[in-house]
């Protein structure tokens, strides 16, 4: 009679014949024909691979040895992978995503910007400079492995910018399904900026009118529009808003109701967080009034024919008499071997300088052979 027992990798007796010898309610025989005396494990382990073999009682003793081969699918241990991050300008972030699997899997990196207007598909990284969206400032990656197989369990941005933030995801495979994802989120803080789309803006009296200034920062903790030296509140005369446009960008808005001469002046925009403060100071106006004082004088243009070929410096103190001059274009030069220490140009307006840079505030004529005009140095 056949006596058949299986043996494993440490030669610890499993089975005799049909019957389990060990405590272990997973192993067992299966028999699907007479001459077959297989051995069944049940919710296989990674600790059940290796050598089994099975050894029949026959002269000379009949032994098969078989190798168990156990595949492990990829896992992220996440106690020992990077949570979320919060970093500053110019810092150097390091990402973590422990990974662990038979064979050993590999990680491969994506981003997902958190809100850039254009897209948010995930980009996977390579370990080389990404510039996103056409900004300026770029991002730039290395990759770092702890064991073989594993392509950057390490993701280390070097010098982060605020372009550089979003959803990362490690995603680690080996062909042993399923594979698993992690996502990081990587904010990063920088000091407040602020954009106006005018810097003046005009209104009738008895009207009103809108301010808005455009505040990019992160964090974004303190926005308010001021004048007179005054935080301005929402109350009868003013009425703040606040839009959100996404990517840590707001417009800051003031609306000015009933518009008195009193209203008019500065406004300043200011944006303070931790890391800096940032202002810009918009100018509203009566419309019936012109902002920059202005007069029209109708000119003709000068042609070449029209410039002088001398200026004549009167002053005494001077001592340059007639100084020489050349065209350049529609502007007047003089001659560098006759100036003198003392420099000209321009055409309807003739600016003399000093050597030293300084304008000279003088009269002086320009001759032509019919033609004599007096003009202010300014």
């Amino acid at each position: 009679l056949l006596q058949v027992v299986w043996t494993d990798r440490f030669s610890t007796l499993l089975t005799y014949d049909i019957g389990r010898i060990i405590d272990d309610d997973r192993i067992g025989i299966e028999r699907p024909f007479t001459n077959d005396w297989n051995l069944l494990i049940h919710d296989v382990k990674y600790e059940d691979a290796g050598k089994y073999v099975c050894q029949i009682n026959t002269k000379p003793v009949k032994t098969k040895t078989v190798m168990l081969h156990v595949l492990v699918p990829p896992k992220i241990n996440v106690s020992l992978s990077s949570g979320d991050i919060i970093a500053r300008e110019g810092d150097t972030v390091t990402l973590t995503c422990n990974v662990s699997g038979i064979p050993a899997p590999t990680v491969h990196w994506y981003r997902r910007p958190l809100d850039h207007g254009i897209s948010k598909a995930k980009e996977k990284l390579e370990q080389t400079k990404h510039t996103y969206y056409n900004y300026w400032p770029s991002c730039t990656y290395t990759f770092h492995k702890t064991g073989v197989g594993m392509n950057g369990e390490y993701l280390i941005i070097h010098n982060i910018s605020r372009y550089c933030d979003g959803i990362y995801e490690c995603v680690a495979f080996n062909d042993v399904p399923p594979a698993v994802n992690k996502d990081i989120k990587v904010e990063v803080e920088f000091p407040p900026e602020i954009q106006l789309q005018n810097r003046r803006i005009g209104q009738f009296p008895g009207r009103e009118t809108i301010l808005e200034c455009q505040i990019t920062a992160f964090p974004n903790n303190y926005n308010v529009w001021r004048f007179k030296g005054k935080d301005l509140k929402t109350t009868t005369k003013h009425r703040i808003e606040i839009y959100n446009d996404g990517n840590h960008r707001m417009t800051l808005s003031l609306r000015v109701m009933d518009i008195t001469y009193a209203d008019y002046g500065n406004y300043t925009c200011v944006a303070q967080n931790k890391l800096g403060t940032d202002e810009e100071i918009m100018i509203l106006h009566d419309s019936r009034k012109p902002s920059i004082p202005t007069t029209t004088t109708t000119r003709q243009p000068l042609t070449r024919t029209t410039l002088p070929k001398t200026i004549w410096l009167p002053e005494p103190q001077d001592k340059l008499g007639n100084v020489d001059t050349h065209i350049d274009g529609n502007n007047l030069q003089t001659e560098p071997q006759q100036n003198g220490g003392i420099t000209c140009t321009g055409n309807l307006v003739v600016i003399c300088t000093s050597k030293r840079g300084m304008p000279l505030k003088l009269h002086f004529r320009m001759h032509e052979k019919k033609s004599i005009s007096k003009i202010n140095i300014i």
